[in-house]
């Protein structure tokens, strides 16, 4: 059972760093994997929960996350994200969907529109663009992965939400 919680932590600290780093530019070069620069932006919403087990959870709505206060005060207070609803660019793509933690998954994908009359290559355009997902957020979770190895990563991530 403990492996199982220490893999939703991950998920919860995956989340937390998205956050993170989509509140300083949101942008990720996974140009060593051939995948260019991507943008990635918490939109509409993110939901998060209590650690300290007094069960407490919130949702927090908005166009811009990032710039919100509320977010960071309620993550100080000992909360961290569950869920949310992510924008990422890359290149000309673009795909919305909405990421859980425990267990680490995404789903509700909006793939980007292919404007193509061709069912057979628009249906190849759409499984090119969900694999192009996959591999970048496999870029960034292992990017997350060696950020966190970083010995200034966990002052960093205090430094970023207020907390001494």
């Amino acid at each position: 059972m403990k492996k199982i919680n220490d893999i939703g932590m991950l998920g919860q600290e995956f989340l937390l760093y998205l956050y993170w780093k989509s509140f300083e530019d949101g942008s990720f070069s996974l140009e060593h994997l051939g995948l260019g620069d991507v943008n990635i932006s918490i939109e509409e919403y993110i939901s998060l929960v209590s650690i300290t087990g007094d069960g407490y959870s919130e949702t927090i709505k908005s166009q811009d996350l990032s710039e919100l206060e509320s977010v960071r005060d309620s993550i100080r207070k000992g909360r961290l994200p569950e869920s949310a609803k992510l924008r990422i660019n890359s290149k000309e793509l673009e795909w919305f969907f909405q990421i859980k933690t425990s267990p680490l998954k995404i789903s509700s994908v909006k793939l980007p529109i292919t404007g193509e009359n061709d069912d057979d290559k628009m249906i190849s355009i759409r499984l090119d663009a969900t694999a192009r997902l996959d591999l970048i957020m496999k870029g960034i979770f292992n990017t997350f992965l060696m950020d966190r190895e970083n010995s200034s990563y966990v002052q960093d991530l205090k430094d970023f939400l207020g907390i001494k």
